[in-house]
């Protein structure tokens, strides 16, 4: 089954058999904004595909054959002595209790009351749901999570229904459970039927034994490597090309395993996302891998470095390939999703390897939103440093600049310059009173960003012309030995 065909709109169930009265079907697969139950929605809509002459219960016995039989009942990180992860029932007598459930849940026959259903605002009949039923919900010692300490959340019947489909479209990151959401319909539901098809494959070969696992044992290396793995699919995903700028992720690192459920939410900006994919781009790709391959760290190995000839990390005794430390954490990712700065890192970058500025001024505009007039202007900067060609000239201005600590110190740089710039006879200004005021120092500019991207504008033409000088490492700088400027 192609994604072409999945990835149109969410469906209501019109294939399933409509046997039974008293459910509202389009509130089994309807958008309702919350991450979980959106999931078992496009899972059943797939399931009601996959088996179109099945009707809900027999798709809930469907799923429960493969949590069971194939699964062995591990579900144990969404469900806390369910009927499935209770560890009194066994085999068949989990299929049995799980079907009987459903059954009175369906027909009325457990408590329930009236009112308004917490997920889709649907007045209804309402039934409790805690962590037996309900991912991460309140219940038993955690009834204080609910108003007048109620056993649970009160929640439509087709909200639990759906609930209990969510295993099969989610994905397994190191401990936890991973969901990745998207703020565009059709992207989350990629995500989810890229799971589903994967888990049926997986069933078909006799593979699939529990949730499906990620290659990727870090959160935010699973985002961008889900990112990478489906850049090209996603811009078939999305009708219009347009809306890709505008997307976000949210990844909900989870467990609801016994006494210590836990939630880890990470979030990529639709700007951060609009940044990396254009990092994708086959004229910045290889650069940008470089860079990032140098931020993956593990505390298990504290020595090592990274190989940028190679692209392995190694030290006396390790080699680590790609396939190994891109489980690592990687603190370009992370800052990423947390909206922090990465430009002393990209810094620390330049001083040794050339960096496609192009990517520098893709990040100042469309995350930092600084001005193109000001990158345009340090460009000129840097080639007015690089001009003065002498090699100690170029030293004595990098260590200047690298040793300023306040903007009056940057300011008196960049006056120098100008001074010098007037007494080698040139007609027209270094730098005009328009761009000083308007451009590098605007009212709330942050001195450091302007006298990093100077810096690395310097180093990035040195790479260019091949220039080779040996610098002093001042005061801050991580490392003590002398560093030099190479191709």
């Amino acid at each position: 089954m192609g994604f072409q065909s999945d990835l149109v709109s969410f469906l209501t169930l019109t294939k399933m058999k409509k046997t039974i009265e008293n459910i509202a079907y389009k509130w089994l697969t309807k958008p309702t904004g919350d991450p979980f139950v959106d999931v078992g929605g496009v899972v059943m809509d797939y399931f009601a595909r996959l088996h179109p002459g099945k009707d809900v219960l027999g798709l809930i016995e469907s799923m429960t054959d493969i949590y069971v039989n194939n699964w062995s009942g591990k579900l144990n990180a969404f469900f806390l002595n369910s009927t499935i992860t209770q560890p009194a029932f066994k085999g068949q007598k989990k299929i049995d209790e799980t079907l009987k459930y459903f059954k009175e849940l369906i027909q009325d026959k457990r408590a329930f009351q009236e009112g308004y259903c917490r997920i889709t605002g649907r007045k209804t009949k309402l039934f409790y749901a805690g962590r037996d039923n309900h991912i991460l919900s309140g219940s038993g010692t955690f009834i204080n999570f609910h108003s007048a300490f109620e056993s649970g959340l009160t929640l439509s019947k087709e909200v639990l229904i759906r609930i209990f489909f969510v295993p099969f479209g989610l994905l397994q990151v190191s401990d936890k459970i991973a969901l990745i959401q998207s703020n565009d319909l059709e992207v989350s539901k990629y995500f989810v039927l890229k799971n589903c098809q994967e888990n049926i494959q997986g069933i078909a070969t006799g593979a699939s034994e529990g949730v499906l696992k990620s290659s990727l044992k870090n959160p935010a290396s699973a985002l961008f490597g889900f990112i990478d793995d489906c850049v090209s699919d996603l811009k078939t995903v999305v009708d219009d090309r347009s809306k890709l700028k505008d997307i976000a992720f949210n990844i909900y690192h989870f467990t609801n395993f016994g006494a210590s459920p836990e939630v880890q939410l990470y979030h990529l900006h639709s700007t951060a996302f609009r940044f990396y994919l254009t990092c994708l781009n086959p004229r910045y790709r290889d650069d940008w891998q470089g860079f990032v391959s140098a931020h993956y760290h593990n505390s298990k190995f504290k020595n090592i470095k990274f190989n940028r000839t190679s692209a392995v990390w190694e030290d006396k005794t390790k080699v680590a390939k790609y396939g190994e430390y891109k489980n690592w954490s990687n603190s370009i990712y992370n800052k990423l999703l947390l909206n922090q700065p990465i430009l002393a890192e990209i810094l620390n970058w330049s001083k040794k390897y050339p960096f496609n500025f192009k990517i520098v001024e893709i990040y100042q505009t469309h995350i930092r939103n600084m001005d193109k007039h000001t990158l345009n202007k340090i460009k000129e900067l840097a080639d007015f440093v690089i001009r003065q060609k002498e090699e100690d000239k170029i030293k004595r201005t990098i260590t200047r600049l690298r040793g300023c600590k306040s903007t009056h110190e940057v300011r008196q740089v960049l006056l120098k310059w100008v001074g010098q710039h007037y007494q080698n006879g040139e007609q027209t200004p270094l730098i005009t009173l328009e761009e000083y005021t308007q451009y590098l120092f605007p009212e709330g500019i942050n001195w450091r960003e302007i006298r990093d991207l100077l810096l690395i504008g310097i180093y990035q033409k040195l790479h260019e012309h091949q220039m080779q000088i040996a610098l002093e490492s001042s005061e801050g700088d991580k490392e003590e030995e002398t560093e030099t400027i190479n191709q």
